[in-house]
């Protein structure tokens, strides 16, 4: 049943889609591949007011029968990040976040249409409540493809692609976006983009400082209580009740519908709200 039921999620999303990424993959064949998280990488929201988070956008989404509210506030630098980033990388998204909520964002975020492709939670693999993005689904050469998220589990299966960068909350000094730019430049013209830590040695050696500060790199994040309430990628967690054996491969950008359903008894996808 639950898998009847993530199927029939799926293809609702495809017919109600309101985000509709940039352009087909063929067009970004001589670019390097930037996969980029979503939640406290690029964005922090929060599902409940909060007189402490000045929040820049209210947004509404609708999941299972449900409103949603989502108070949005952009990473700094954010949008000067994709135009530059975009100049020699294919943008790609890969959140844990439900695809109704990742849509709703990146509608928000990207009026240029500068991603080209988005993966959700759907696409993730959850073993013993750890979730892990596999860049295989993207079907790009891994020696094109830099992956920057907040949480280092998200690089176990591609460590030699991953870049860990400080979570973002809602400081309006942070630069972390900024300090990337020139770093993302220098590396797309290498011909292999791997091992990362390697470039980022050399490129650091180079400048003569390091790409984020140890400020930035020490902070000290408490994780708040399991929020319910929440359709992104902050809180996800392995429950006994919402377990599916449905892995689903998401590609927006082809131009036929494809759902690829894939039972294993080994690697499961969890949800919060898959009841």
């Amino acid at each position: 049943m639950a898998i009847f039921k993530n199927c029939y999620e799926h293809f609702r999303g495809k017919f109600s889609k309101q985000y509709m990424p940039a352009q087909s993959p063929k067009m970004h064949s001589k670019k390097k591949v930037l996969v980029l998280d979503l939640d406290e990488t690029l964005v922090h929201c929060e599902f409940k007011e909060n007189n402490n988070f000045q929040h820049e956008t209210l947004l509404k989404v609708n999941h299972k029968g449900q409103e949603y509210k989502i108070y949005l506030r952009t990473r700094p630098h954010l949008n000067q990040f994709l135009v530059e980033a975009s100049r020699d990388y294919e943008i790609i998204i890969f959140t844990a976040g439900y695809e109704v909520y990742c849509e709703k964002v990146l509608a928000y975020i990207d009026n240029d249409r500068l991603i080209s492709d988005y993966y959700a939670r759907g696409s993730c693999q959850f073993i013993n409540g750890v979730c892990f993005k596999d860049l295989s689904l993207l079907d790009r050469p891994m020696e094109d493809i830099i992956f920057i998220d907040n949480n280092p589990n998200a690089f176990d299966r591609c460590q030699e692609n991953g870049l860990l960068i400080p979570s973002y909350l809602d400081s309006d000094d942070d630069d972390c976006l900024l300090r990337l730019i020139p770093f993302l430049k220098y590396l797309s013209k290498k011909k292999d983009l791997r091992p990362i830590a390697q470039h980022i040695n050399s490129y650091e050696n180079n400048i003569g400082a390091t790409i984020f500060t140890e400020n930035q790199k020490s902070i000290d994040i408490q994780q708040e209580a399991m929020d319910e309430d929440t359709l992104s990628e902050g809180n996800v967690v392995k429950k006994d009740n919402d377990i599916t054996d449905l892995d689903i491969k998401h590609k927006k950008t082809q131009t036929h519908l494809e759902a690829v359903c894939k039972v294993n008894n080994k690697i499961r996808s969890a949800t919060l709200f898959s009841g």
